[in-house]
């Protein structure tokens, strides 16, 4: 269906088309809408036993990167050795287009800039250990031939707002919004590239090309810099083979004198319905991603972004299966720097929802630029969450409404989008409070950005210093979990000055644990064995007991993996590398339990022990020196499948040299 663009004040039919692969993502879920937005991501699927084998097969490409042309190939040749032997691959994926077959890698097309293509080649092993590797290939930009008149113009979209009386999408208020920062090429009859430019903060362009030759002019959905501070990020159809969006223009003489032309991205909305293409959606899912980009390089003028990649499609829905089909289930970062977002007419449709497009962004800078140890899963504002989950998910919120300067986030579906709800990461009423809450966190994280001072609040600190200890490398490398603690704790070490007051944010939400780890934390959530956050082993010391809870839910509810005491955290410490046996013993509850546990060190699993069920886990490994942390839980209380059921249990937990 056709959408309309004045040139020269005369109207004419536009489409969205699709332009070449932009490759794709791929990972564990790590993400979700938050607090009540009926996120379902999925939990991850049951790890493989490693007992005997725990090295990952080792991947490479010779060479590991290649500059090659537009169009051209490159040779580079992966390969995967394993200590026991390699049972899959390596395969090889690629992402911007490039190909890559029996060792030979095709260009892709260039275009205004460079385009930096990354190929990951992985392998398996039987003891489903996986390797892989990087093969990162540059293709420069298109040489454009020079021009002598010039085209100019502003491209814009339509921008659906809030009904705040209802939290759905207002779309009488509509307004027409500058595309800030997208491409903008100017095209032959054949479509070979002539000129380009990139909207400014008003979304005007202008180009240069040759007298009387018939040019288009093209929106692309991308936003991409390649000096200073460097992102690309664009927008792609997850059900059209990953291509990218984009806005066509007509086909018209450039003539003897310079001209105007406008670009217009409608939502296609009827007035009741959808009617017509949604050629608005991607450029909206842009426009608070420029405003995330131009906050933090405001901050940091020398940050890289790696490349970010938005997958929206109308198809887009709360269904379980393949992506390509628009199985997405939620919005949601599934790694590697995609991000999902649904576009279910009458259902749940998030292009608009600014907050949910940056909570879901706010996953990709914790991977990509910082750390994240979150395992995902359902989470509302009122669940005792494992408090990685807390922390990534109350920063999801609380970056969201930094980014738009706004505290309400705003979640719209149902019928015309029509209703929805609400959030006010600012509000510090929360129940239960505490560090396992992203309500708390989110609270305690807008209170250290934004200017209102409300209950014990009295920072004013901004974007800086979050973004500071987000990407400190004290933060980034720490040994334990990622946590409100170690955020706290961060943020006293960076900003000494503020520790106070940090101290009364977090006190004012019953968080009162210290350092990193939050030795002495007395708010347990009403829930017994939780505390201490980490219990303490020592190699040949006494065991330490710890105990996992598990939830029976209903069998039409997400499973439960991510709650308050399905796991417990251990830390040890080791002094002198060498041979160490790791031990979890039954000591209470069913004897049909079954004991498992995962070693992590600086945040990376180095081993993961789960064997069949039994009254004991137990794994003889060698270790180097080190701090190391485990994550110990009943494989039944994690809802991963399986025929136990969820229930109680407390274990014994030792390390012996």
């Amino acid at each position: 269906m056709d959408l309309k663009v004045l040139l020269n004040n005369t109207a004419l039919a536009l489409s969205v088309v699709i332009l070449a692969s932009c490759g794709g993502g791929g990972g564990a879920s790590t993400g979700g809408t938050p607090s009540g937005g009926g996120a379902v991501v999925p939990p991850p699927p049951p790890p493989p036993t490693v007992f005997g084998d725990i090295i990952a097969p080792t991947v490479s490409f010779s060479p590991s990167t290649l500059t090659v042309a537009s169009g051209a190939t490159g040779n580079a040749t992966p390969s995967a050795t394993d200590n026991v032997s390699v049972t899959a691959g390596p395969t090889v994926t690629c992402t911007k287009g490039g190909r890559f077959s029996n060792g030979v890698f095709t260009a892709p097309q260039s275009r205004c800039f460079a385009i930096t293509s990354v190929c990951t080649a992985t392998a398996q092993d039987a003891a489903g250990n996986i390797g892989s590797a990087i093969l990162t290939v540059t293709t420069p930009p298109k040489s454009l031939p020079a021009g002598d008149r010039k085209i100019s113009g502003r491209v814009t979209f339509d921008r659906v707002p809030f009904n705040t009386a209802t939290n759905g999408l207002n779309y009488s208020a509509t307004s027409r919004d500058a595309a800030r920062g997208v491409t903008v090429e100017a095209l032959d009859a054949t479509g070979n590239l002539l000129a380009c430019d990139v909207t400014d903060g008003s979304g005007n362009y202008d180009v240069e090309v040759t007298s009387n030759t018939d040019v288009r002019i093209r929106a692309r959905a991308e936003m991409v810099q390649t000096s200073g501070p460097v992102w690309d990020v664009t927008v792609i159809d997850n059900t059209s083979n990953n291509a990218l969006y984009a806005l066509n223009g007509s086909l018209a003489s450039s003539g003897n004198v310079d001209s105007t032309r406008n670009l217009h991205a409608a939502s296609g909305w009827g007035g009741s319905a959808y009617t017509s293409t949604r050629a608005a959606a991607p450029f909206a899912i842009l426009n608070p991603i420029y405003d995330a980009l131009q906050k933090i390089a405001a901050i940091d003028s020398n940050v890289v972004f790696p490349p970010a990649e938005f997958g929206w499609s109308i198809n887009n829905r709360a269904a379980n299966g393949n992506v390509a089909d628009g199985e997405i289930q939620t919005s949601s970062y599934t790694g590697n720097g995609r991000i999902n977002i649904l576009g279910d007419a009458d259902v749940d449709t998030d292009e608009y929802d600014d907050h949910v497009i940056v909570h879901e962004w706010g996953h990709y800078f914790e991977d990509q630029l910082s750390r994240s140890d979150s395992i995902g899963g359902t989470h509302t504002g009122s669940d005792r969450l494992d408090p990685r989950v807390a922390l990534g998910e109350g920063f999801g919120n609380a970056i969201s409404g930094m980014v738009t300067d706004d505290p309400f986030y705003r979640d719209s579906g149902g019928t015309a989008q029509s209703s929805g709800f609400s959030i006010n990461v600012e509000s510090n009423s929360v129940t239960p409070e505490g560090w396992f809450n992203e309500a708390s966190v989110q609270s305690i994280l807008y209170d250290i950005y934004d200017d209102a001072d409300d209950g014990v609040d009295t920072l004013s600190l901004g974007l800086g210093p979050i973004y500071n200890v987000l990407t400190d490398p004290e933060y980034v490398g720490q040994s334990v979990f990622t946590t409100i603690f170690s955020f706290l704790d961060e943020m006293r070490a960076l900003e000494p000055a503020s520790t106070s007051a940090v101290n009364a944010l977090a006190n004012g939400q019953s968080i009162n644990g210290t350092g990193k780890d939050g030795v002495g934390e007395t708010n347990s959530g009403s829930t017994a064995n939780s505390l201490p956050v980490y219990k303490v082993a020592n190699v040949n010391g006494a065991a330490v007991r710890i105990c996992s809870a598990g939830t029976t839910s209903p069998a039409s509810n997400p499973p439960l993996f991510n709650k308050l005491r399905n796991r417990n955290y251990v830390t040890f410490t080791v002094g002198n590398a060498g041979s160490h046996t790791v031990m979890m013993t039954r000591v209470s509850g069913s004897t049909s339990r079954d004991p498992d546990f995962i070693i992590y060190q600086n945040g990376q699993p180095i081993l993961r022990a789960e064997s069949a069920p039994g009254e004991r886990e137990a794994v003889t490994v060698s270790l180097p020196a080190g701090e190391y942390v485990v994550d110990a839980y009943d494989f039944y209380n994690l809802g991963l499948g399986g025929s136990g059921l969820p229930g109680n249990a407390c274990y014994d937990f030792e390390i012996t040299r």
